[in-house]
C-alpha cells in the first residue's frame, strides 16, 4: 500500500512542475502581449499629439506672412487673393482646437486647459480677417491696429511652438515619449495665455 502511494507521488510532482511551467510562459506571453498592446496605443496617441503639434505649429508659421501682407497692404485688389488665402486659412484651423484638446483630455492638475478658448479665438479673431479691408484705399487706422494685435500674438505663439519638437517624425521612441506628457501640455498652456486678452 505504502509502495503503491510512493508511485503515485512520483508521478503527481512531474506532472505539477510541468504544468507550472507553461502556466508561466502562459502569463509570459500574456503580459508581453499586454505591454505590446499598451505601446501600440502610447504610440497611437502620441502620433495624433505630434500630427496636431505639427499642424499647429505650421498653420501659425503660415498665417504670419498673410497678416503682414495685409498690415502693408494699399487697395482691395490687393487684399482681395490675401483674403482668400487667410478664408483657406481660417477652414483648416481645425488642427489648433485638436492640439489643444489633446492637452485638454491629458490628466494634468490643477485642469488650466481650455479648447473652447482656442476654438472662440480663431473664429472670432482669424475668421474676422476675412472682413477686414473691404474698401477702397489703405485699411483705416482700426483695421491696421486689429492685424498690428493679431500679428503680435502670432509672433508669440510662433516663439511658443518653436519649442515643439517637430523632427521627431518615424522616431516611435520620441513619439510615444509624447503620450507620457513630456514637454508639450505646458505649451498649449502657454498658447492659450498667449490668445487671451490682457
Amino acid at each position: 500500500m505504502e509502495q503503491q502511494q510512493a508511485g503515485k507521488r512520483s508521478i503527481a510532482l512531474p506532472i505539477t512542475l510541468v504544468i507550472l511551467v507553461f502556466s508561466l510562459i502562459g502569463n509570459v506571453f500574456l503580459y508581453s502581449q499586454f505591454l505590446q498592446h499598451k505601446q501600440e496605443n502610447n504610440f497611437e496617441a502620441g502620433q495624433s499629439i505630434y500630427e496636431a503639434g505639427s499642424a499647429t505649429k505650421q498653420f501659425v508659421e503660415e498665417l504670419l506672412p498673410l497678416l503682414e501682407a495685409l498690415e502693408q497692404s494699399k487697395g482691395m485688389e490687393e487684399r482681395f487673393p490675401l483674403n482668400f488665402e487667410i478664408g483657406k486659412m481660417a477652414a483648416n484651423s481645425s488642427a489648433v482646437i485638436a492640439f489643444a484638446e489633446e492637452a485638454e483630455s491629458f490628466p494634468l492638475e490643477p485642469k488650466k486647459i481650455n479648447a473652447e478658448l482656442f476654438s472662440l479665438f480663431l473664429e472670432e479673431k482669424v475668421t474676422g480677417l476675412q472682413i477686414i479691408g473691404r474698401h477702397a484705399g489703405p485699411l483705416n487706422e482700426e483695421e491696421q491696429a486689429s492685424i498690428t494685435e493679431l500679428k503680435g500674438t502670432f509672433v508669440k505663439m510662433s516663439g511658443i511652438l518653436k519649442n515643439f519638437n517637430t523632427n521627431i517624425e518615424g522616431n516611435r521612441i520620441a513619439i510615444i515619449r509624447l503620450s507620457s506628457g513630456i514637454d508639450w501640455p505646458e505649451l498649449v498652456e502657454e498658447l492659450q495665455q498667449a490668445i487671451i486678452p490682457h
